[in-house]
C-alpha cells in the first residue's frame, strides 16, 4: 500500500470536515483544503478532482457513523427504532447544517456527482441502507414485507433531512414534528401488519421506492456474492448466546446476515476487481505471561495469517481477481491502556510484515497509524490526533455500550482481557481495584477503537469489514476466527499456538502448561507448545 496517497487524501478530508462544519460551501473546497493540509494542488486533484467528490467522501463517513449508531439501538419495535436513529442522524449532521442547506438542491438534482439517487454515491446509499435494514430486522414488531419497509424509511429519512435543512422553526420543530409523524404511522402499519391495508401499503412503498433505493441486480454476480460470503461466513465469530436467526433452522446464512455484505461483494465483482476486507488486528503481543510465549510474533500469528491468505486464495476458485486483506495494526491507538510500549508495538509491527514477505502471503498487506501520521513525534501524539478527527466523547460511548445486549457483550469481553493481564501484571494491587480500573480503560480503549475503526472506514470507504471480536449475526462488521480455538474470544496474541497430536489450536500459556505441553524454540526463540502423546 502507498502510505504517502493514503496519508494525504486523508489529510484533505480531514481538512474538508473541518471547513464544512465552519459552514464553508462548495467553491474551491479542494483548493481550501489542500492548502489547510499541505498538500499541493495538482496532488490533491488526484483525489478529488472536484468539490463533488470530496462532498461524496464526507457523505461515506458520515453513512459509516450511521451504522455504527444502528448497532446500539435498543430492543423496541419498527417504529422506535427509527425515531432513535434518525436523532442520532440529526445529531451527526447538526454541526454540518449550513453546508447541507446550501448542498441540498445540487443533492436533489439526479445530473449531478452528488445527486441522491445518482450513480455516483451509489455506496453512500449502500452503507445508509444498512443501518435502516438494522431498524427492521432487530425490531419486535417487523412485518413479512421487510424489504419493502427499509426502502420506504430510507426514502422518509431524506424526506426528513431536506425538512431539518430549510426549518427554521425554534429548536428544529417542525423537523421533529415530521419525524414524529413517521414514526407514528410506522407504527401503524407494523401493529396491524396482518391486515389487506398495510399489506396494500407496504406494496405501494415499495413500488415507488424500491426503483431509487435497491435496483435489480444482475443475478449471476448476485449468485457468485452469495457464494463468497457463505464461504467467509463458514470461519465467523458470533457473541456467544446471540439471538438466533434463519440461519440456525436451516443451516445456511440468512439473507439479514448477508444483507449488509452482498452489494459490497457485488461492486468489487462487477468491476472485476479483487474482493477487499479490511482487519482492525494484529496489535501486539498481551503483556500477560500467563497466555503468550513472548513479545514478538510466533507460531500462532503465523498460523492465522497463513489462514487469512488461505482464505483469499479460496475466494480466488469463485472470483478470479480472488482477495486481498489489509491488516490495520491498531497497537498504537490503545497501547499505554494495556500495558504494553509503544517500541514493542512498532517492533512487533515490523515483524509481522516480515512474516508476511517470508511466508509470500501476497494477499495480505498492512496499514499502521504511523502511515497517516508519520509527522507525530511519539504515540502520544498520534493518538490525540486520532482522538481529535475521530474520537466520540466518552459519555456518547458508555451510552452506546449499555444499550443493547450485543453491546453490553462486547464491553464484558474487552473487559474480561483486560483485567486478566491486569492482574497477571500488578500482582500488588487488590483485584477489586484491578477490576475497577479495567473497567474505566475498556471504556476508553472501546473509544480509541471506534475511532481508529472510523479512519480505516474513511480510508476504505468500498471494503468489507472483518473483526476479531465476536458480533451479532446481522452486524455490518464480519467476526472472523483467525485459528481453531476453543474460546471465541481468543485472538493469537493474546494466545500460544498448541500442538495437539499435530493438530494446533489457540490456547492461554497456562492452559497449555497445565496439559503438560512443552515450549518448542525456531532458530533459538519460543515458537509454539507441544502437548503430543506417543
Amino acid at each position: 500500500m502507498d502510505s504517502q496517497v493514503t496519508r494525504s487524501r486523508q489529510r484533505i478530508l480531514e481538512s474538508a470536515v473541518v471547513l464544512l462544519r465552519e459552514g464553508h460551501l462548495p467553491g474551491q473546497l479542494v483548493e481550501t483544503a489542500a492548502a489547510a493540509a499541505r498538500v499541493p494542488l495538482a496532488n490533491a486533484k488526484q483525489f478529488f478532482q472536484n468539490d463533488e467528490e470530496l462532498i461524496l467522501a464526507f457523505y461515506l463517513r458520515l453513512a459509516n457513523d450511521l451504522e455504527v449508531r444502528a448497532s446500539a439501538l435498543p430492543p423496541e419495535g419498527v417504529a422506535e427504532r427509527f425515531r432513535v436513529l434518525m436523532l442520532a442522524k440529526l445529531r451527526l449532521v447538526g454541526p454540518y447544517r449550513e453546508a447541507f442547506a446550501g448542498l441540498f438542491a445540487k443533492m436533489l438534482d439526479p445530473r449531478t456527482n452528488i445527486g441522491v439517487f445518482s450513480k455516483q454515491t451509489e455506496l453512500v446509499r449502500l452503507r445508509a441502507r444498512a443501518a435502516f435494514a438494522k431498524v427492521v430486522h432487530g425490531a419486535n414488531d417487523a412485518p413479512d414485507a421487510e424489504t419493502q419497509l427499509i426502502q420506504g424509511l430510507y426514502a422518509a429519512h431524506l424526506a426528513l433531512l431536506l425538512i431539518w435543512s430549510q426549518d427554521q422553526s425554534p429548536d428544529s420543530q417542525s423537523t421533529h414534528a415530521a419525524l414524529e409523524m413517521i414514526a407514528k404511522l410506522t407504527a401503524l402499519v407494523c401493529r396491524f401488519r396482518w391486515t389487506p391495508i398495510s399489506a396494500t401499503m407496504l406494496e405501494n412503498i415499495g413500488a415507488i421506492c424500491g426503483p431509487l433505493v435497491d435496483p435489480p441486480a444482475d443475478r449471476e454476480t448476485t449468485a457468485r456474492a452469495r457464494e463468497i460470503l457463505r464461504l467467509v461466513f463458514q470461519h465467523r465469530r458470533t457473541l456467544p448466546g446471540a439471538a438466533n436467526c434463519a440461519e440456525a433452522a436451516s443451516g445456511d446464512v440468512c439473507e439479514q446476515c448477508l444483507e449488509p455484505h452482498l452489494p459490497l461483494v457485488r461492486r468489487f465483482i462487477g468491476a472485476g476487481l479483487p474482493i477487499h476486507f479490511v482487519l482492525p488486528a494484529f496489535p501486539a503481543k498481551s503483556p500477560n505471561q500467563e497466555k503468550v510465549l513472548g513479545r514478538i510474533p510466533d507460531r500462532a500469528e503465523e498460523l492465522s495469517l497463513q489462514f487469512l491468505h488461505d482464505l483469499c486464495e479460496e475466494i480466488r476458485k469463485i472470483h478470479g481477481p480472488g482477495a486481498r486483506i489489509t491488516i490495520c495494526s491498531d497497537g498504537l491507538v490503545f497501547s499505554d491502556l494495556v500495558g504494553v510500549t509503544d517500541s514493542d508495538v512498532n517492533n512487533y509491527g515490523e515483524q509481522i510484515t516480515q512474516m508476511i514477505e517470508q511466508l509470500h502471503l501476497d494477499s495480505l498487506e498492512t496499514f499502521h497509524m504511523q502511515d497517516l501520521y508519520d509527522e507525530a513525534g511519539s504515540g502520544e501524539q498520534m493518538r490525540e490526533w486520532l482522538c481529535h478527527h475521530y474520537a466520540e466523547s466518552k459519555e456518547t460511548i458508555r451510552e452506546r455500550l449499555h444499550s443493547n445486549d450485543s453491546q453490553q457483550a462486547l464491553f464484558n469481553g474487552i473487559q474480561r482481557f483486560l483485567f486478566e493481564d491486569q492482574v497477571a501484571i500488578e500482582e500488588g494491587k487488590s483485584r477489586t481495584r484491578i477490576r475497577s480500573e479495567c473497567k474505566e480503560r475498556t471504556y476508553e480503549l472501546v473509544r480509541r477503537s471506534d475511532a481508529w475503526g472510523r479512519l480505516v472506514a474513511d480510508c476504505f470507504p468500498a471494503s468489507l469489514r472483518l473483526s476479531i471480536h465476536p458480533q451479532p449475526p446481522h452486524s455490518e462488521k464480519i467476526g472472523i476466527l483467525l485459528a481453531e480455538s476453543r474460546d471465541v474470544w481468543l485472538t493469537p496474541w493474546h494466545a500460544v499456538a498448541l500442538n495437539e497430536n499435530g493438530h494446533f489450536r489457540l490456547a492461554k500459556r497456562r492452559e497449555a502448561e497445565a496439559l503438560g505441553a512443552s515450549v518448542v524454540l525456531k532458530d533459538g526463540v519460543p515458537s509454539y507448545m507441544d502437548s503430543r502423546h506417543d
